[in-house]
């Protein structure tokens, strides 16, 4: 028998809200559906916010199919207030419950999480892994939150990273900055894209509840590298920068910049903190255009998530974002300024209506079941049926 242990710092059900969470549940949604046979070999490895069920495998229901879980940390359920590193509380709860995933060489390690990837590595050097890289790992290093005064801990983390890229079996990749920074380190890279549940939208494009674009809307984790501050600039304005007048900005998201963001709560500025992914598309059936100002991405989640419900989508042109989007058809890209952002917003509402169906004609073909059979078939090499 050969197993699939997936890991993750997540509980594959709803922690923590994110691109990454949705990818892996929609190829787990693929598997369910077209391979159930295979669902009873799937070891879930990831996190709780009980920690009463840590270090304990129980089974959960994902799509009509009972999967094994074994979460081996806990989460703060708080992400703009963590104490601790979830990565490192991750790899330690790896190495103390290394026994229990009973792994051997016939199974399929599946990787989301990098910091899995050495605890693995150090139960036997011949184990199978197959990492799935949500974005180039060499932006994780700008991203540190805890250890970022620690020069050595942030050069060796990197010379982490380039051994992981030089013994995974296969790699899959969203972009090209990926390809580009992957390919000095390993010949088995694979460019796949984020896949998406579309939603069948009558007549292909946004209806705009008010005659006019009014909502728009930011989804993500509340971090620096999100430019979340211009966003708000754009909208509600600030000294010598006048808001739009009429707009209305929903927040959604957490995360450690969520308790410095807060302040500029108004009126026309709404924090919603962290959602359950149904309401995060509740919140996007209600929007009229999606803002992302980040400084780096992979293939953004919420973005195809966005397009796939007819929303225009205004962003910054990082990452595979410009892989996914038509700037100046289904989208428009901004600078990371106010003012761009403010310039992005007016052409889109001058021509919503062709905005609008060529974003919902984009999206399709980033639906779960094409994309997914490609990930599958090619997991299949390692993962033995």
């Amino acid at each position: 028998m050969s197993r699939l242990l997936i890991y993750d710092t997540s509980n594959f059900i709803d922690f923590p809200i994110g691109g990454q969470l949705t990818s892996i549940g929609n190829f787990l949604h693929f598997l369910c559906e077209e391979h159930p046979e295979r669902t009873d070999d799937i070891m879930l490895v990831g996190v709780t916010l009980e920690p009463s069920e840590l270090g304990k495998v129980k089974m959960l229901e994902l799509y009509g199919r009972q999967i094994n879980f074994l979460p081996v940390a806990v989460a703060e359920r708080d992400l703009g207030n963590t104490v601790k590193s979830l990565r490192l509380q991750y790899a330690k709860g790896l190495l103390k419950f290394k026994k229990m995933l009973k792994i051997t060489r016939r199974d399929c390690n599946y990787i989301h999480a990098p910091e899995a990837y050495g605890i693995v590595k150090l139960f036997s050097i011949g184990f199978q892994c197959v990492i799935f890289s949500h974005g180039s790992y060499f932006n994780m290093e700008r991203g540190f939150r805890f250890f970022q005064k620690n020069v050595l801990i942030k050069k060796g983390f990197v010379a982490y990273l380039k051994w992981m890229l030089k013994n995974a079996d296969m790699i899959f990749l969203l972009d090209k900055d990926s390809l580009r920074d992957y390919a000095p380190y390993n010949d088995n890279l694979v460019e796949v894209v984020n896949s998406i549940v579309c939603p069948q939208i009558a007549g292909g494009r946004h209806e705009l509840k008010h005659g006019r674009v009014k909502e728009i809307l930011f989804v993500g984790r509340l971090s620096k590298d999100k430019g979340v501050v211009p966003i708000i600039h754009a909208i509600a304005g600030k000294e010598g920068l006048p808001g739009m007048e009429g707009l209305h900005l929903t927040i959604v998201g957490n995360g450690e910049e969520y308790n410095r963001l807060i302040r500029y709560e108004s009126e026309r500025v709404h924090f919603t903190g962290a959602v359950a992914p149904r309401r995060v598309k509740e919140y996007m059936e209600k929007a009229d255009i999606l803002v992302m100002n980040s400084a780096f991405e992979g293939i953004p989640m919420t973005i195809l998530e966005a397009i796939s419900y007819a929303l225009p989508v205004i962003s910054t042109n990082v990452g595979g974002i410009g892989q996914v989007l038509r700037f100046g058809q289904d989208s428009e890209e901004t600078d990371g300024t106010a003012e761009s952002i403010q310039g992005a917003i007016r052409r889109i509402s001058d021509s919503y209506d062709s905005y609008s169906k060529n974003a919902y004609d984009n999206s399709k073909a980033f639906d779960y079941r094409c994309v997914n059979k490609k990930v599958y078939e090619l997991l299949s090499i390692y993962w033995r049926a």
